[in-house]
């Protein structure tokens, strides 16, 4: 493991995707992006994916100078197309519409189309409830073969990891944060185990046999990542697919095996009561929540994205840990644009 940090990631990744095409504020902002993921703990979502964006950038599927736009729009609804830029882009640009109408209109629905992965979906959710927004995201639409989850049951490739995320202002609290894949784990985990070299948990793939596997490899060699909470993780991930994808018509902008979207809801508490009221009151019944005794072999109740606060404070100061293999793959994609991506980082 290599440490670094935030500012060393974000120069380096940035210059990589200036390189590659994008604008400077479309670069800059891109990398800071999956920089925050890093920093959140969720290094499936951080600068891991930053060869596979250039690779995307190199097959033409993803448009780095691409900016999204609102393509069709009423008081309360907007679809917005990301253009086939960066999701991250067009994400929060549907984040700000979403805000913007829920103050006008106490409620809104966003729907993206035309859309490349956007990213860690509750970093959107929260940028709601930092303006006292509940919000609500859901992308599907993935199709085989880069669809990896296989519908509960089944033995082959069906559906995407199919998010959701929840955020909820507070007053003093940090805000609530639900972010969670509908599959057992997300895949860009699969990819860290990857390159750690480390083995799954159990339950979590099929190899292309259908057989239960804990090698990362067997998934890519053409297996499945099962749903979360079998039958119940399979109905979310496929009404994630139908209000994400199907909705706004995704499947008619698409490719053959990218169909997705996302599925925006703001709801602004102010519709239904004051906003400092309801803070106070959800911070007073997160409060009833911590104080439930720890279960055996817990040494706390949490609540919903108390971990990634967490991390977010000690990756700050300590450093953001790399796998080798995630680091040397970084240098490699930017050796390939002419850039030395060690001497950007400093590292």
């Amino acid at each position: 493991m290599q440490q670094f940090t935030a500012a060393q990631l974000k120069r380096a990744a940035g210059a990589i995707f200036n390189a590659a095409g994008a604008p400077q504020d479309i670069a800059d902002f891109v990398a800071g992006s999956l920089v925050l993921s890093n920093l959140m703990g969720h290094d499936s979502h951080g600068v891991i994916r930053v060869p596979r964006y250039v690779e995307q950038i190199r097959e033409g599927q993803l448009k780095p100078a691409a900016r999204p736009e609102t393509v069709k729009e009423t008081p309360t609804t907007a679809t917005v197309s990301g253009r086939w830029g960066f999701g991250q882009v067009a994400a929060r640009y549907g984040a700000e519409v979403a805000i913007r109408k829920a103050k006008e209109a106490h409620v809104a629905v966003v729907c993206l189309v035309e859309l490349n992965h956007i990213g860690r979906l509750g970093e959107y959710s929260a940028m709601m409830a930092e303006q006292g927004i509940v919000g609500m995201l859901v992308t599907g639409g993935w199709r085989p073969p880069i669809a990896g989850v296989a519908p509960f049951g089944g033995a082959g490739r069906a559906l995407g990891t199919n998010p959701y995320s929840f955020a909820v202002p507070t007053a003093k609290r940090d805000m609530v944060l639900v972010d969670f894949a509908t599959s057992v784990l997300a895949e860009g985990k699969l990819q860290v185990a990857r390159a750690k070299g480390t083995p799954l948990p159990a339950g979590v793939i099929l190899d292309k046999n259908g057989n239960p596997s804990t090698n990362a490899e067997d998934f890519y060699a053409g297996g499945v990542i099962l749903p979360v909470g079998g039958h119940k993780g399979y109905a979310l991930s496929l009404m994630a697919d139908l209000l994400g994808a199907t909705l706004p018509g995704a499947e008619a902008r698409g490719h053959d095996w990218n169909q997705t979207g996302t599925f925006m809801l703001a709801i602004d508490v102010e519709a239904f009561r004051p906003l400092a009221e309801f803070t106070a009151a959800v911070d007073h019944r997160l409060g009833e929540i911590k104080d439930v005794p720890p279960a055996p072999g817990f040494k706390e109740v949490l609540i919903p994205g108390e971990p990634e606060m967490r991390s977010k404070a000690e990756r700050e100061k300590s450093g953001i840990p790399l796998p080798e293999a995630t680091w040397n793959a970084i240098v490699a994609t930017g050796q390939k644009l002419g850039l030395d991506v060690n001497a950007l980082a400093g590292a």
